[in-house]
């Protein structure tokens, strides 16, 4: 993985995540099946920089920022996110696809990320037009809510969503 700096001293990898005294592992190395032609570097230092709860109030907003002015970046931890979910659940539980449903759980997805896991079991070119006509702050939010979901399931694994 590139080492590049995100904020002014520090950047987020494996060693970096050792504050819950657990190991995790991105889903970009998880699911290389999901990778897109886009690089996956800031896509993990975002993943690492959630589950290690960086205490840098910058450092989450930049590499949302980088994650969000690429399409492509932003599909990585969105498809992860709805992939993971779909095997901890058997399918999209109800909970990540009703903005009803998702308003009584302890995640409270954002409406515009619940019409995410609606679309994706579409086909590609589908899910490519979606993303490409996106606006940043769209995928900026889809991105965030992905991670924090991911880190749930890492954290709390199928109960995530019930808590």
């Amino acid at each position: 993985m590139e080492n590049t700096v995100i904020g002014a001293d520090h950047v987020h990898t494996a060693a970096t995540v050792r504050r819950r005294q657990r190991q995790f592992v991105p889903p970009t190395a998880l699911h290389p099946d999901l990778k897109t032609k886009t690089d996956t570097a800031p896509v993990d230092q975002l993943f690492y920089a959630t589950v290690d709860e960086c205490p840098d109030p910058n450092c989450r907003p930049l590499l949302l920022d980088r994650v969000a002015a690429d399409a492509g970046a932003t599909r990585r931890p969105a498809n992860s996110a709805c992939h993971i979910a779909s095997e901890v659940y058997g399918g999209l539980p109800a909970e990540l696809v009703d903005e009803d449903d998702a308003a009584t759980t302890v995640f409270h997805p954002s409406p515009l990320f619940c019409r995410l896991p609606a679309e994706y079991h579409n086909p590609e070119p589908a899910l490519d037009a979606r993303y490409a006509t996106r606006g940043t702050a769209q995928r900026r939010q889809e991105a965030d809510n992905a991670v924090v979901l991911v880190d749930g399931f890492q954290v709390w694994g199928a109960d995530f969503l019930h808590q």
